[in-house]
């Protein structure tokens, strides 16, 4: 029985955060940098016994998680033991302690409750592309232990020898998993409910560092919970799961890359090269926007400064986390030079796009008014704003990307986006990240006016500010109300769209692979279509499907290209009977419902029912399973398989 939802929002919760806290509190950090960092550390170990796992026989499972977690922190208790520890930086007040906590605390309350009614229910599948593919390979990793990036050629891409995918993600999913027992639907969107959570916390402990109004800081996680581009568009499309993780943990990052500026460790050295590692373990391209955020932030520390920095341990971690990840950025190497050529259409003018990117509008053409409001006020008074100079420069990036994405269909257009799958869902979310802080300072600002203002009403002569935390509770409350609940409804709305359907995988679907799990044996696989909802039979019931995701002409392999165009010439075909043999095919899954609407059955399941070869097991709504019964080999082919028929 799969546990209450409440016990599993708490395990994968502390499942990010407990191994990284643990790891992060030995190495120095104070609490709330320690709680920020922790998912990083946490997906950085992952991603390592991953790099390990690709020479070394290595099973990932929860209590090897722990054993890393614990040998690491109490290492790192260790050297600091034997060394003068740095004294330990004042905190703040109570009360801003409390102001913060209770705004990063109220984004992320937020945010989950959006998602968890855009869902309809925790246990439902996302009915789009990548979805399949994650949910898939978490069952994988929680079946087999195999974490090395290499390993997830299993679910589709199994007669690749070149194929890698980073594993970080469905690796910390796995061990939710295998402590809950729960489906993976259901482990996958829990995990999700975290995403806006993680970054507004790490962006507000970003804010402190750099001195921030509290305001500014503890309002960031609200604004950030509001915003469509961040996390809701990439929830609702594809979903890019792992790309989401990533960007969610860029604000921490940041702020360890900071820390480590300010006081070089080794601890910090190794904590901010495993935070590395963990943007390259979850997707590559976060890695490459938190570089690209990372220097406008250094260039403006270092230009501010009479001292010289330390550029040794940032180049010391870069290099960790580049051998931490090695298989990752290796495989990233290569699929820049060959593979990745996602080129999506130009949609607007530059102009366009530019005002569709500072309305909050960047997608869907419907923009978030009062959000683009707060940025424009921080843009006006950001002279006064020296802690997000650097923010405003680094915005400039994704803007510029997604300009290029949106309205151009150069050569250079398409290079310069194709980290990001020349996808404006990805850069927009990236975008998100760096107008926020903008957002926040332009409602800090608002607020500090009218404190001014009303003190000026109150007492004329004195001219003396209003008490400026009822200003920014005035202000916020404008905005919530201004934005029908940050809006939360529309958020929503967007989600609901790609899980409360069953237009790709129904109910009758994974009736019928529960069914089939009792009679496929060990090694064997089931011959299905890509296209339909019997590629989640692995994620539903530990099923090996010839097609674990979609395919297309550049990925799919010659074995599944022969059963896809011809398996229903099995009764004469030589080449598609020696497959069904080596592969181990007893059953075959077909239903309709297809990932989009104008896909249509495979031409190797068509006339399958008409086949002396198989004969109808199963048969619930749509769904149809066929059990395969060779007998004699058929020297008179159906027509349709009579071209490209292997000679006898």
């Amino acid at each position: 029985m799969p546990p209450p939802t409440p016990v599993l929002l708490l395990v994968s919760l502390a499942t990010l955060l407990l191994p990284g806290a643990a790891v992060a509190v030995a190495a120095g950090l104070r609490l709330s940098l320690a709680l920020a960092a922790a998912p990083l550390v946490t997906y950085g170990l992952a991603t390592a016994t991953g790099t390990v796992a690709t020479v070394l026989p290595v099973s990932w499972q929860p209590w090897l998680l722990a054993v890393e977690a614990a040998a690491l922190a109490g290492l790192l208790l260790a050297v600091r033991r034997g060394r003068r520890r740095a004294p330990r930086p004042g905190g703040w007040p109570p009360a801003r302690d409390l102001v913060v906590a209770s705004g990063v605390l109220a984004g992320a309350v937020l945010s989950a409750a959006v998602l968890l009614a855009g869902f309809g229910d925790l246990g439902r599948p996302n009915q789009d592309w990548d979805y399949t593919f994650h949910a898939n390979a978490t069952r994988f990793t929680a079946d087999t232990g195999q974490v090395a990036p290499a390993a997830l050629r299993a679910v589709n891409d199994w007669e690749s020898s070149s194929f890698f995918y980073p594993d970080a993600l469905h690796a910390v999913a796995a061990v939710v998993r295998d402590l809950t027992g729960a489906p993976v639907f259901a482990v996958l969107n829990s995990g999700t409910l975290l995403i806006a959570g993680t970054a507004g916390l790490g962006l507000a402990v970003l804010l402190r560092d750099l001195g921030a109004p509290t305001a500014a800081t503890a309002t960031a996680p609200l604004l950030l919970a509001g915003a469509a581009g961040f996390p809701y568009d990439l929830v609702a499309r594809g979903p890019v799961l792992p790309y989401a993780a990533g960007l969610a943990l860029l604000p921490a990052f940041l702020a360890l890359v900071r820390e480590l500026t300010v006081r070089p460790d080794p601890g910090l050295t190794l904590l901010t090269g495993l935070g590395g590692a963990a943007l390259f373990g979850l997707q590559p391209s976060t890695a490459l926007a938190a570089g690209l955020v990372a220097v406008p932030m250094l260039v403006q520390q270092w230009a501010t400064r009479r001292w010289r920095p330390p550029v040794l341990p940032l180049l010391a971690a870069a290099a960790l986390a580049g051998l931490l990840a090695a298989p990752v950025v290796l495989g990233s190497v290569r699929t820049s030079t060959g593979g990745n050529d996602s080129d999506w259409p130009a949609v607007t003018t530059p102009g366009g796009a530019v005002l569709q990117a500072l309305t909050f509008d960047e997608v869907t053409r419907r923009p978030q008014l009062v959000l683009a409001v707060l940025v424009l006020a921080g843009l006006l008074v950001v002279r006064s704003a020296r802690y997000v100079w650097w923010c405003a420069a680094a915005a400039l990036v994704p803007l510029g990307l997604f300009v290029l994405a949106a309205s151009s269909e150069s050569a250079l257009a398409a290079a310069l986006t194709r980290p990001w799958w020349n996808d404006r869902w990805r850069l927009t979310a990236w975008l998100v990240l760096c107008l926020v802080p903008l957002a926040a300072h332009g409602l800090a600002a608002s607020s500090g006016a009218l404190a001014r203002v009303a003190g000026r009403l109150r007492r004329p002569t004195a001219a003396r500010p209003a008490r400026p935390e009822l200003a920014a509770a005035a202000v916020l409350t404008v905005v919530v109300v201004a934005s029908g609940g940050l809006y939360a409804g529309p958020n929503s709305h967007r989600v609901s769209g790609a899980y409360q359907s069953d237009r790709y995988l129904d109910a009758d679907e994974t009736a019928a692979m529960a069914w089939l799990a009792d009679r496929v044996g060990p090694g064997e696989r089931v011959m299905n279509d890509a296209g339909d909802g019997s590629a989640y039979m692995a994620a539903v019931a530990g099923l090996r499907p010839v097609f674990g995701h979609q395919v297309n002409a550049e990925t799919v392999g010659p074995v599944q290209a022969l059963l896809r165009d011809r398996f229903s010439c099995l009764d004469s075909d030589r080449d598609v009977r020696h497959a069904i043999g080596t592969l181990g095919i007893r059953y075959v899954f077909v239903s309709e419902g297809y990932v989009r609407r104008n896909r249509e059955r495979a031409e190797g399941l068509t006339g399958l029912a008409d086949s002396p070869s198989v004969a109808l097991e199963h048969a619930r709504g749509a769904v149809r399973i066929y059990r395969v019964q060779l007998g004699e080999l058929s020297a008179d082919p159906r027509p349709a398989c009579r071209a490209g028929q292997s000679p006898p």
